[in-house]
């Protein structure tokens, strides 16, 4: 620890840390633009210029590093004069009339910083010219006259989503943001996870859908999950008169930093389906409204007429954690349906929980790939179906980090990567063989001097991680699975199963079918909210006799339906949802909708209600108890 003093109170902070740092430990602040404490310290906007005794000019506080007994002050004559000397050049230099820009009133970090300086107008008159505006995107734009060349945005795609598609061009005043040399953002490699323009301080990089729709002030914001994958990243659900405005990461929750991927911020924003808006029965070949009483009394003759076999049902895996085990205690243990089954077909949740009974807990918290110097990764693609998870690992520093992968289709995971031995198969045996080292790496392609670097590097690795997913976590693979789990322990490597859709861990758990022979049956009910079918199911959905499905849009399924409920989204009710790494997390409710909508969780009650029976209340005991047994604390 070191002691230092700000505006004359003494301050102990660690060694190590900024000025800044320290700043900000006394409770004083600072401005700043180009700092962002998710980024690593820039020192580009010198909006930040603070006085230290015995320095002979200003030094920017969010890169000098802090020293034992420096004297820190932060607002004199000097550092008053200073910043708003770099105001106003920022706003003389290009076009930043803050009534015409959707980030005016307190959304903008420029005008915020300009205000606390008491700035009313800039005494430098404005020479600029226009600039480039990209309006390519479908889901944001670039506008280069909102620009102060801060750098956050190619900082963050480069330091936290490792994909490196923007950049400068040019020099001094004609300095322009870019996207690979030049594209438009819809031609690039850009990825549209939108983490760039959550970042930007002014208006250069803005929201569509959002634009002109309120300030931050004027927004309802509910901290959340993300249920488009199993990672469960947290996010912020900003709504304004009860409708859905924007999505953004929650930069105050420590969980991969706040990062988001287009399915958890664009994805449910540009969701433009119809909406079911009542129940709708089938009679002579057309479909009709019809009350919820009757409704649910069509639903319960039916499940009275049958029993057993008789009933296949199937619920998707973004409904909580208290629906999944509504539904297993509804129709596995009271009506003893043939099939209980979650849809997808993904039996990385339930395969987990098969090694666990052998191997006790082996899998680790999602940070190990923040720690991991090396990677094998076997059947997940962390580009295409968890790619926040992809982040953590594409943003490593390519010099220092070993990549071994197979996966079943080829992606972009390993692009920013020297060392590395990318295989396209599910010949897992013969990769474990070569990784192992009883076998030796055989190639002749142009990249296999890399191959042979990756191996060589990952025997010397001090905090290698075993990313295993659904094409290699199936029934079939149990030796080769059991046989990577002894290898992991040998060289001290973690372990992670990514675990199929969002509430998959928690559908295993509660023993619905992860592998199931989809068939039709005499009574078929889908559960489905928001989510969709997998094609298999699909198929035995249309060959059964009386088809139920309770979804929020029509769709291919409800095209079969004989009887179709209307049900909530999933920012229309709250519950819980257990991520790939055992995190129990809350999705709270957003949005309040018509009476018309309910849960499938409220459906299963009035069920119950009707055909004389009660369901369990405690939904979260067997969920915990299994947990700690799985994954490592």
């Amino acid at each position: 620890m070191i002691n230092v003093t700000v505006n004359n109170l003494p301050v102990e902070i660690e060694a190590g840390a900024t000025v800044l740092d320290a700043i900000q430990l006394a409770g004083f602040n600072v401005p700043t633009l180009c700092h962002h404490p998710k980024l690593k310290p820039y020192g580009a906007c010198r909006l930040c210029l603070v006085e230290v005794e015995g320095a002979r000019k200003l030094q920017p506080s969010c890169v000098v590093p802090a020293a034992d007994g420096m004297k820190i002050h932060t607002d004199t004559d000097k550092t008053r004069a200073a910043r708003k000397f770099v105001l106003s050049m920022l706003f003389s230099e290009r076009n930043h009339f803050c009534m015409y820009c959707q980030s005016t009133d307190g959304d903008c970090d420029l005008q915020q910083s300009a205000y606390r300086e008491g700035m009313n107008h800039w005494p430098i008159t404005p020479a600029y010219k226009p600039f480039y505006v990209d309006t390519s995107h479908p889901d944001f734009i670039l506008d280069n006259n909102r620009c102060i060349l801060c750098r956050r945005c190619i900082r963050t795609c480069g330091e936290l989503v490792g994909n490196h598609t923007l950049s400068m061009e040019e020099r001094g005043s004609a300095t322009i943001l870019i996207a690979d040399h030049g594209l438009q953002l819809s031609e690039s490699t850009c990825i549209s996870c939108g983490n760039c323009v959550q970042i930007c301080p002014t208006g250069a990089l803005f929201d569509r859908r959002s634009a002109y729709q309120g300030r931050e002030t004027d927004l309802v914001h509910t901290p959340s999950v993300c249920m488009d994958c199993s990672v469960g990243c947290h996010r912020v659900v900003k709504t304004r008169d009860n409708r859905l405005v924007r999505i953004d990461g929650d930069y105050d929750a420590n969980f991969v930093q706040g990062m988001l991927c287009e399915k958890g911020r664009y994805t449910p924003v540009a969701n433009k389906m119809e909406r079911v808006q009542q129940p709708l029965i089938r009679r002579n070949g057309e479909l009709i409204p019809v009350s919820w009483e009757e409704a649910l009394s069509t639903f319960a003759t039916q499940l009275k007429a049958h029993a057993g076999e008789e009933i296949s049902t199937c619920i998707h895996g973004r409904q909580p954690a208290e629906t999944l085990s509504a539904f297993r205690d509804f129709f596995k243990t009271e009506f003893e349906a043939g099939q209980v089954a979650l849809c997808g077909q993904d039996e990385s949740a339930a395969i987990a929980l098969e090694l666990a009974k052998e191997f006790g807990p082996f899998e680790s918290k999602l940070e190990a790939l923040d720690e991991a110097d090396a990677a094998v990764v076997l059947g997940a693609d962390l580009i295409k179906d968890y790619q926040v998870a992809g982040f953590m690992l594409q943003r490593k520093l390519s010099e220092e980090f070993v990549l071994i992968q197979m996966t079943k289709k080829p992606n972009k995971l390993g692009k920013n990567i020297s060392r590395k031995l990318i295989m396209v198969g599910d010949n897992y045996a013969d990769l474990l063989d070569v990784v192992a080292g009883s076998k030796a790496y055989e190639s002749d392609s142009a990249d296999a001097r890399y191959g042979r670097m990756a191996l060589e590097a990952l025997a010397a690795a001090q905090h290698p991680v075993i990313v295993i997913g659904k094409w290699f976590a199936r029934k079939e693979n149990m030796d080769q699975l059991r046989r990577t789990i002894e290898f992991a322990r040998s060289i001290n490597a973690k372990v992670l199963i990514m675990k199929g859709n969002t509430n998959s861990f928690a559908g295993a758990i509660y023993g619905l079918d992860l592998r199931a022979n989809y068939k039709a049956a005499p009574v078929a009910f889908y559960a489905l909210g928001d989510g969709k079918a997998c094609p298999k199911s699909l198929e035995a959905f249309k060959n059964s006799g009386y088809k139920i499905v309770q979804s929020s849009y029509f769709n291919e399924i409800t095209a079969d339906a004989d009887l179709i409920l209307p049900c909530k989204i999933w920012d229309e009710e709250e519950g819980h949802y257990l991520t790939t790494d055992g995190r129990l997390e809350l999705n709270r409710q957003a949005i309040t909708v018509h009476e018309q909508q309910r849960s499938v969780r409220e459906v299963l009650m009035n069920l119950s209600e009707k055909s004389g029976l009660t369901l369990k209340a405690d939904w979260q005991t067997e969920l915990t108890d299994k947990i700690s047994s799985i994954v490592l604390a």
